[in-house]
């Protein structure tokens, strides 16, 4: 099976994905080539022509720059398909391939003065070549330098210039600047390499380590070896795929939390990994992107199935949104901001394509409410600039920071992606199609003579309405995925019931398919809730897929149960929102709250009965913070720890098991944790088989700074109950 690309696929007209496809369209018209060149002709020594520069992470005395560029390059490439599908002569098309073009000859340009004074050809970039320098001596001082970051988005957007516009000096240049970074690692060894690609904030050793960004590069590599079938190319991008992190994808042993790994540096990894898969066929890394994309699903991602937050460590590997903690430990991990918009484009583009291989409908299930309530909420309605991070945070009255606008890497993945919002909808197997996504489009299999047009407005509307048509009658299976929270969903075809069991999550519906066959599928839309997994009192609501916040700055505690919470829930006639019982407090969706409007996705509730504990003890400070506490084999377990109120310091230590490190935990005076304790979800291997655990408290040892261990009031062990 094979995801059917966007090329094949039309936007709906008077579409919600129409409308955001047409505002990014126009933002990116209102920006120029010479400005997305001016970083480029001016690190090349050549006439900036008079441009406006852009701004933050694209002005000039930015500490790293270029990456915008990239993501315009691909984003109004792919536009352009986009367009031209619709209308060959289609006047923004021909603009925005003129661009391009401009754009690229620009490029060209400087790579060529480069070639004049750089001391190897082929360097193509914004910033000096001494940030290669710095990354390859591990130089760090604080400020992210990521070049290796900034040309791996450049060349996927000159890809992008070539593969869909034709544009071939764009992928002599790619080619050009992969000769120049080959050149580059040639001089290191092979340690040297792999210290320089790193990207584990701590390993366990007691002190910093060098940390960057590398982006994509494996998988970008690998692209361009399919493009030119160059073996050196496939050799270099090897490179890239580091051994720690394949191993720990392809051995199921989650240590992203234990590492701080930066969220979407690994997930872009994982692309890698799939990618060499493609190429190879090599089935371990396929099972290794499985696992990954479980630790997802189970442990890390947040309420709209986006990711990143909190690192369990001080800083500086802690920054306070765009990172990993342990599995299911999200009570810190939401204090700040969290969610970063990268993450959810990139969790969508893996989910499409690990479905492709694995038809796991648990990947489609989780696309869907990403789409929805991530996606669907990037981008600012009024000046289509993309949000940076969300906050999903337990403190209340979080807020949408679209003023922080300028060109943030996910302004720039949010302009690329925006332009294919009908991607990941539909694939092929054989001769059948899947509908995994119910999002208006209009799908145009040229080849086989077959047309599917989506236009319900979903999920505005409760219902899907698929209309098929087939040039000639033809036998064929459509499949039709029934979402898991849609508990009884009818499904007609041609009017009549189909009484199918789903299997694997989709209805097969094979039929003799002619001209205007119409398929509707009824979702059953309910108010559901999911519970935090360490915090028993909170809960996030949804409305089918639709994950509801409170549009309001203050959200009240409730002292009722989730289930008598949501029944104070009114609907509004004609809208996907609900009202707040005896209040003016309106529950909807992320997409329809304004940016600096504050919201509340957490309501605090009382207590679920979802544990029981079955162990307490509070004598730790006197047995050296050392417990021999009692599990329950076959359950899921959970660690309760109480503390005692810190003073002003900081204290950084370690949650340990046999020696084992179950988790890490800093706490500060200022982020105390309500109520005073934290939950620790038990990974299931720690108790398998087990009757009792050893658990001690030792302090970490980070940075070479003196960190206490913080002094524990009372240790329980909860189970399921």
């Amino acid at each position: 099976m094979k995801p059917i690309p966007f090329c094949n696929a039309k936007y709906l007209p008077n579409s919600t994905l129409k409308e955001k496809f047409e505002r990014n369209i126009n933002w990116m018209l209102s920006l120029t080539p010479d400005q997305l060149l001016y970083n480029y002709r001016k690190n090349a020594g050549l006439d900036t022509k008079g441009a406006i520069p852009l701004t933050v992470w694209e002005s000039p005395d930015f500490f790293f720059r270029g990456h915008f560029t990239g993501h315009y390059l691909s984003g109004a490439s792919k536009s352009y398909v986009e367009l031209t599908n619709s209308a060959p002569d289609n006047s923004k098309a021909i603009e925005l391939k003129n661009r391009v073009d401009i754009i690229v000859e620009g490029l060209k340009e400087c790579q060529e003065k480069f070639d004049t004074f750089e001391k190897f050809s082929g360097y193509l970039a914004a910033e000096p070549s001494k940030r290669f320098d710095n990354v390859e001596n591990l130089r760090f001082n604080g400020n992210h330098y990521v070049p290796y970051y900034a040309i791996q988005k450049l060349m996927d957007g000159l890809m992008d210039a070539y593969e869909y516009l034709g544009n071939t000096i764009a992928l002599q240049l790619v080619e050009n600047l992969t000769g120049y970074v080959e050149k580059r690692m040639e001089r290191l060894t092979p340690e040297q390499i792999n210290a320089m690609i790193d990207t584990r904030w701590y390993q366990g050793i007691g002190h910093y380590i060098f940390h960057q960004e590398f982006g994509a590069m494996h998988r970008t590599l690998l692209r361009l070896y399919k493009m030119t079938k160059k073996q050196d190319i496939f050799n270099f991008a090897k490179k890239f795929d580091r051994e720690w992190f394949r191993n720990m994808l392809i051995d199921n042993d989650d240590k992203l939390g234990y590492y701080s790994c930066h969220s979407n540096t690994e997930l872009v990894c994982a692309e890698g990994m799939l990618e060499h898969y493609h190429v190879t066929g090599d089935e371990k890394y396929k099972q290794g992107v499985v696992n990954f994309m479980n630790w997802m699903h189970s442990g890390h991602e947040l309420p709209t199935k986006g990711i990143s937050g909190r690192s369990a460590y001080p800083a500086p590997a802690d920054y306070g949104s765009e990172l990993f903690d342990y599995p299911e430990m999200f009570f810190k991990h939401l204090s700040k901001l969290n969610g970063e918009s990268c993450c959810s484009h990139d969790l969508n583009y893996l989910s499409s394509q690990l479905f492709a291989d694995t038809k796991n409908v648990t990947l489609m299930d989780d696309y869907e409410i990403r789409f929805i309530n991530a996606i669907m909420a990037q981008q600012n309605n009024d000046s289509a600039i993309a949000e940076y991070l969300y906050n999903l945070s337990v403190s209340p009255n979080s807020v949408k920071h679209f003023e922080r606008g300028g060109f943030w890497c996910c302004v720039g993945s949010g302009t690329e992606r925006h332009a294919t919002l009908v991607d990941g909808i539909y694939y092929k197997d054989d001769k059948n199609i899947y509908v995994a996504q119910y999002f208006d489009s209009i799908l145009d299999l040229k080849d086989d003579g077959i047309t599917i047009t989506q236009d319900s407005h979903y999920p505005e509307n409760h219902f899907a309405h698929i209309t098929v048509e087939s040039q000639k009658n033809k036998a064929f299976t459509v499949y039709v995925r029934v979402p898991k929270w849609s508990a009884n969903t009818e499904i007609l075809v041609e009017g009549q019931p189909v009484y199918v069991t789903p299997v694997n999550g989709f209805v097969a519906l094979t039929h003799e398919w002619g001209k205007k066959n119409e398929i509707r599928i009824n979702f059953n839309f309910e108010l559901r809730y999911q519970v935090l997994a360490d915090r028993f009192n909170r809960i996030a609501i949804y409305y089918g897929p639709i994950l509801l916040a409170a549009q309001t700055k203050d959200l009240s505690a409730s002292n009722k149960s989730a289930k008598d919470y949501l029944k104070d829930l009114e609907k509004i006639e004609g809208k996907n929102q609900f009202r707040l019982k005896e209040t003016d407090i309106i529950f909807k969706s992320l997409p329809e709250i304004p940016g600096e409007i504050p919201y509340n996705v957490f309501v605090k509730v009382s207590e679920e009965p979802i544990v029981k504990a079955i162990d307490t003890q509070n004598d730790g400070a006197e047995l050296d913070h050392q417990w021999t506490l009692a599990v329950e084999p076959e359950k899921k377990n959970y660690l309760k720890i109480t503390y005692d109120v810190v003073d002003d310091d900081s204290y950084s230590f370690q949650i340990e098991n046999d020696d084992k490190v179950l988790f890490t935990q800093t706490i500060t005076k200022e982020e105390w944790p309500e109520d005073s304790y934290y939950i620790y979800p038990l990974p299931l291997d720690v108790t398998q088989n087990r009757t009792k655990i050893n658990i001690k408290i030792k302090p970490l040892d980070y940075e070479g700074l003196n960190f206490d261990s913080a002094n524990v009031n009372k240790i329980e062990v909860l189970v399921a109950q």
